[in-house]
């Protein structure tokens, strides 16, 4: 089993947890999950929508479909993986006969305007921001797991100057993919980095190195195993606190202090605990939070303060404390994962009363467990408090309670939220959703996780993709007037992973459907979208509420046309569903699916719709009246395509899925419908059939899902007689597992696309040319490539991307590609 639906299982849209069902799991598709429409999984976290659209009740007449049977001048491919649409004597380009040139396959050059505000990264792991500082010269310093700023290649050390953020040249030690959690800088110049890994679990055997520059270049000054949180400069020595011990020097864990005769432990002693998670300097104060019960030879629970010469406890028993602050009336702050009532319900943040910690007018909480707060500051008197709870003031049900996600204020007496929880933002990237509550690493992949002023500006930084339908990674800025700013241009990239890719309209522009929360800076909405050169421009309403919509198809004149689950009724399972779009509206064609939902759509090339899908029974339809039943499955249907015909010649199909029984014949996964009657291919493909393609030659292809079937082919091809493999040794690479889940063929070459991770470090994208399998131009980094395209002005990809090109010219590209 491949890695797509392990990190599948926990992608993040719309900051929500969801359960992905990845078409290779033996029983569902690419497109098989119940789940919200727009993201990766169920989630309460969605983006309000704006419009309302109107969904009609069936009807049994067939819509205008942009072409009539005879009347097609289309001479292409016509397959779901996006190139679906009819042509006619309708103005515009012939869409299914554009060619897909050799110059394209052999030269062509990634797009570089696919990005997205604030610091992208590499495929896999959401991009973070661990840490803040502030330079001598006052400029912001962050640091964390990224590696692009727009579309400047960088290390994850950035200065903000004059607004913009740029990588710090001054970090010149090569670091393969390097991540930094915490970052330090005094008055004289002197910054301090300490480096992370997220692997192996255990934490203790995680190995990092804490690098020092004075003026020139960062040297290293030691290496530990563990993981370094926060640092400090104080009395001209560096302190350093995290849960790690260093290797071969004699301070003691999880605090140590650098100076010019070394590393040596706290004054006092070491720190007796688990751990130490803050360190912040308060006048001539050094405050120390973490999960300890002495330091210095003092006993102190979780909090402590050195002020040069002695320590002082401020107990908070049974806590974790992760940040500390003291407000402009005096009062002393502590936030991290702890309760001072006992309660399992509340938590997260106290007030020092002087004698003991006190609640803050009820606590932070999260829907059946206590808040987590992640990180303090102060701007104008007033405390900023960053973590992990949903409501401030008490639990949920508690009237006095206030609704927020994440980011609060206490001002006044009173909690003020600074968030909408119902306004989130979707990712191309999986994020392991940690609330700093599962464990001791679990604050360093925690959403939020830290925040510094900036005159009147507070950044937040952490692994999330935006905060309050502002979308931008990993960093973001809150305003003076409260209002949450993107840090940096947008570009034209995704925040969500596009799931559904066709071609259309008079112009063949590429349209995009599903998973998808902004594109750039415009806030979607769920709507399908229209490349128009230089802009997203939105067609039609959102899609209707509790319809699931996972596949897209666009016609002659523009008209979408999109394939769902559409909402249960009376308790039953959803039904599969056709909506096309008429007078700004979405309607209903034909009768609802009882089988299951729509896995494939797509326009044959005389016009007419057709619509594939179910569940343990599987359908195919074509629309005449109606949408009419021509084919019936033992399982789903979960892909279909249409041989090149030229107008008015029979229209021949080819359907895949995981069925070994169609219209009453043994069929293997794979069955043809050549103008009259269905056919079996053989004996079928072994495995579960994934995608399917039907090439002018009359060459037909399938993958399969790479879910431990003994002797599947990863790409098969039928040329009339037999079905060999042509994903194999001899053409190309193949010693990593493969599931294609888009097949796209054209002339001489079919695009292959999905998850494939070969040694060659070359991902995702294939292109075989009747002698050779091999990446296509680099392909693109991303957990899976969901779909593909072929339009007017090149090749597109959706899906959970985040860089194309080869390792050596690789480029930030985020939920989408596009090869021109």
């Amino acid at each position: 089993m491949h890695l797509r639906p392990l990190l599948g299982m926990m992608m993040i849209s719309w900051s929500g947890l969801g359960l992905l069902a990845c078409g290779d799991d033996g029983s569902a598709s690419t497109t098989d999950a119940t789940t919200d429409p727009t993201t990766d999984g169920p989630t309460t976290d969605g983006p309000a929508t704006d419009t309302t659209p109107t969904t009609t009740t069936p009807t049994t007449t067939a819509p205008t479909t942009g072409g009539s049977e005879g009347d097609s001048t289309t001479t292409g491919d016509t397959s779901t993986t996006g190139d679906s649409t009819s042509t006619g004597d309708e103005p515009g380009l012939a869409c299914h006969s554009l060619e897909l040139p050799a110059a394209l396959v052999d030269d062509g050059d990634w797009d570089d305007g696919l990005t997205i505000s604030g610091f992208a990264g590499y495929d896999g792991l959401t991009p973070s921001v661990h840490d803040f500082a502030r330079d001598a010269g006052g400029d912001l310093l962050a640091v964390g797991y990224f590696h692009y700023i727009g579309t400047d290649a960088v290390h994850p050390f950035a200065r903000r100057e004059g607004g913009a953020w740029l990588e710090d040249p001054s970090l010149g030690v090569a670091l393969e993919r390097p991540t930094i959690s915490a970052v330090a800088a005094d008055d004289g110049g002197r910054v301090a980095l300490a480096t992370y890994s997220a692997l192996p679990a255990d934490l203790m055997q995680r190995k990092g190195e804490i690098l020092l520059a004075d003026g020139g270049e960062f040297e290293v000054v030691a290496t530990f195993h563990g993981a370094v949180r926060s640092m400090t400069w104080y009395d001209g020595e560096l302190w350093v606190a995290g849960v790690f011990v260093l290797d071969d020097e004699p301070a003691a864990p999880h605090l140590a202090v650098y100076g010019d005769m070394g590393w040596h432990e706290p004054p006092g002693g070491a720190l007796a605990g688990a751990g130490a998670y803050e360190l912040t300097v308060d006048d001539d104060t050094l405050l120390v939070g973490g999960n300890f019960t002495g330091v210095g030879g003092v006993a102190a629970q979780s909090v402590a303060a050195w002020d040069g010469a002695a320590w002082t406890a401020f107990d908070l028993p049974n806590s974790t404390v992760y940040a500390l602050a003291r407000d402009g009336q005096g009062d002393l702050y502590a936030g991290g994962l702890f309760s001072v009532e006992n309660s399992v319900e509340t938590g997260g943040i106290a007030r020092w009363s002087g004698q003991s910690w006190q609640s803050v007018a009820g606590g932070l909480a999260n829907p059946s467990f206590r808040g987590v707060v992640s990180d303090l500051a102060l701007r104008s008197g007033d405390l900023y408090v960053a973590g992990c709870f949903t409501s401030a003031g008490g639990v949920p049900s508690d009237p006095a309670a206030i609704p927020t996600g994440g980011v609060a204020r206490w001002a006044g007496g009173a909690w003020e939220s600074l968030t909408d929880p119902a306004a989130g933002v979707g990712s191309a990237w999986f994020s392991p959703l940690k609330c700093g509550d599962e464990g001791p690493a679990a604050i360093w992949e925690a959403q939020y996780q830290r925040m510094i002023v900036d005159g009147e500006q507070i950044v937040l930084g952490g692994a999330f993709s935006g905060v309050d339908a502002v979308a931008s990674q990993s960093v973001i800025v809150l305003g003076a007037d409260d209002q949450w700013v993107a840090e940096g241009e947008p570009g034209r990239g995704f925040s969500g992973a596009t799931r559904s890719l066709a071609v259309g309209g008079p112009e063949c522009a590429v349209h995009v459907m599903g998973g998808v929360t902004h594109a750039g800076a415009l806030k979607t909405d769920d709507r399908v979208l229209r490349d128009d050169g230089d802009a997203w421009t939105p067609v039609g309403p959102s899609i209707p509420a509790g319809a699931y919509c996972w596949q897209l198809a666009i016609d002659a004149a523009g008209t979408p046309v999109l394939g769902c689950d559409l909402p249960p009724e009376d308790d039953q399972p959803p039904a599969g569903g056709v909506l096309r779009l008429e007078d700004d509206s979405w309607q209903v064609v034909g009768e609802p699916f009882v089988q299951g939902g729509v896995a494939a759509l797509g326009f044959d090339p005389n016009g007419a719709l057709w619509a594939a899908g179910g569940g343990s029974e599987g359908f195919v339809a074509r629309e005449d009246a109606g949408l009419t039943i021509v084919g019936e499955s033992n399982g789903r249907v979960s892909a279909l395509a249409f041989r090149p015909t030229a107008p008015g010649e029979p229209v021949q199909v080819v359907v895949g899925g995981y069925f070994s029984e169609f219209a009453g014949m043994q069929v293997g996964g794979v069955a043809r419908f050549d103008g009259e009657a269905w056919q079996s291919l053989g004996d079928g493909v072994v495995g579960s059939v994934l995608a399917v393609a039907y090439a002018e030659d009359g060459a037909i292809y399938a993958s399969t899902a790479d879910d431990g079937t003994p002797g599947r082919p990863i790409l098969a091809r039928w040329d009339g007689n037999a079905w060999t493999d042509v994903a194999t040794p001899e053409p190309g690479p193949v010693d990593a597992g493969y599931a294609f889940y888009s097949l796209l063929a054209r002339g001489e070459y079919v695009i292959a696309s999905g998850f494939a991770w070969p040694n060659s470090d070359q991902r995702n994208i294939f292109v075989y040319d009747g002698a050779t399998f091999k990446s296509l131009r680099g392909g693109a980094t991303a957990i899976y490539v969901e779909s593909s395209a072929l339009a007017h002005n090149g090749l597109w990809f959706g899906g959970t991307i985040a860089e194309a090109g080869p390792p050596q010219a690789r480029r930030s590209s985020v939920g989408i590609a596009h090869l021109r």
